[in-house]
């Protein structure tokens, strides 16, 4: 018994042969019977030698297959609801009429005969593969290609496609794939996910499940759950990761960073440096530049605190704070201006305050290639009750601290995203709704 969910689509691949010595052979030998009776695949007499047939309530005969007699063979059946089509080592059998398939939830599977007896099967199945859909002809003909070639000596690979090579011993299989090349790994030849930063070589167990795999030199369609993560420094690390199913980005970096507050020019925010010690691969920029929002982000960023960033070297991506999330903001001044006594990092010299209402921007000036976390001055103000003191200077040093733990989502044109894969490498997943702040000793003044 299959273990299928109900289906009127459905791909029946095997690799073997039919025996020319067969006795009965006129009476039909079936190679096996799915349902039973909602599809089959036998060799049966017609056309004066003998036809590929099936039989599914309804005889439906295609070309004569004489010519593969004992030779190894792979028999492809693709099945749709109203339609079929027989294959022997990728050319079509032309089985006729006009089918209508249904295929039964835990459908029962006889090999090498129609029932318990009757019709037997001489000849040879060496592997049979059952799909729950009808497969495109490209993944038909690269399972095809796959069953039809000759196992491999023990000492020599084979070369399956570019940028891979696969070795079998015994029921292990080790796959090597170049260092430009990225893996891709399907259940069912229709929906593929990239296997991120994987290694060089990789090792399957024996005992994994059905899994297929291809390497690609470049990736030419949007795959499941493919992220993008970079690194940016300054004193020290944050990193920007971007979910391309999804939308989503996370910038995660160190708690209790400092703000300094900036009004010159009718301005009102809380900022501070990200990568003035490493640029990180342009991953924040592309999707400033790309995100389908940018315009509507920049206004309500100019409308909250950045009224003087008009300009087109500015972009910006608004941020909500992650639930780990803390601001705080400072209550006292020192007795000197410019001291650092009252703005020290983990002490009690701040409390934490609500950040839901708090306007949080990471912004670029595409002049001198910078990035900021900023913080809007209207939204701080109101949700801290009043302006925090800071190290008493103008500059309010340190007067707000907050973890660096945000996410926004960052919608891409189908284009814009084919130019993201194309630019950038895939890594494995990091972060998500439940991350956090990293611990740092913040230096003197910082």
């Amino acid at each position: 018994t299959l273990s299928n969910d109900g289906s009127t689509s459905f791909t029946v691949i095997w690799r073997g042969q039919y025996s020319a010595d067969a006795p009965f052979a006129t009476s039909g030998t079936y190679a096996y019977n799915i349902g039973p009776n909602a599809t089959s695949h036998q060799r049966d007499d017609g056309k004066g030698g003998f036809v590929v047939e099936q039989y599914n309530g309804t005889t439906y005969a295609g070309d004569d297959i004489t010519a593969f007699d004992g030779v190894p063979t792979v028999w492809s059946s693709v099945l749709a609801e109203n339609s079929h089509a027989f294959y022997a080592n990728g050319q079509d059998l032309n089985l006729g009429g006009m089918p209508s398939y249904q295929l039964n939830a835990g459908a029962s599977i006889i090999l090498g005969a129609y029932s318990a007896s009757g019709y037997d099967f001489v000849g040879e199945i060496e592997e049979l593969l059952i799909f729950e859909s009808a497969l495109s002809a490209s993944d038909r003909e690269r399972i095809e290609t796959y069953l039809g070639s000759t196992p491999p000596d023990e000492e020599e690979p084979v070369v399956d496609a570019p940028g891979i090579v696969i070795f079998r011993e015994g029921n292990e299989v080790t796959i090597q794939i170049s260092e430009q090349a990225h893996l891709l790994a399907s259940e069912d030849l229709v929906n593929w996910s990239i296997i991120p930063e994987a290694a060089p070589e990789l090792t399957l167990p024996a005992d994994q499940g059905q899994q297929f795999f291809r390497a690609v030199d470049s990736i030419s369609e949007i795959s499941e759950g493919m992220v993008f993560r970079t690194r940016v420094s300054s004193d020290t690390w944050r990193e920007a990761e971007y979910h391309l199913d999804t939308g989503a980005f996370y910038f995660i970096g160190e708690k209790s960073h400092g703000f300094d507050h900036y009004t010159s020019g009718g301005n009102d925010l809380w900022w501070c440096y990200m990568n003035t010690g490493g640029k990180g691969s342009g991953l924040i920029e592309f999707l400033m530049e790309r995100n389908q929002d940018a315009e509507a982000t920049k206004n309500r960023a100019l409308d909250s605190g950045w009224l003087a960033y008009t300009g087109n070297a500015y972009g910006f991506l608004e941020l909500e704070a992650l639930p780990a999330q803390q601001t705080l903001v400072n209550h006292t001044a020192p007795e000197t201006s410019g001291q650092n006594d009252t703005t020290e990092a983990y002490s009690e010299d701040y409390d934490v305050i609500d950040h839901k209402n708090v306007y949080y921007v990471l912004y670029k000036n595409g002049g001198n290639g910078h990035l900021y976390l900023g913080i809007g001055g209207p939204s701080l103000t109101e949700q801290a009750g009043a302006l925090p003191p800071g190290d008493g200077s103008p500059n309010r040093d340190n007067g707000v601290r907050g973890d660096v733990a945000f996410k926004t989502v960052i919608p891409l044109s189908d284009a814009d995203k084919q130019a993201l894969i194309e630019t950038f490498t895939p890594m494995t997943p990091a972060y998500n709704d439940t991350s956090g702040a990293y611990h740092y000793m913040h230096p003197e003044g910082l």
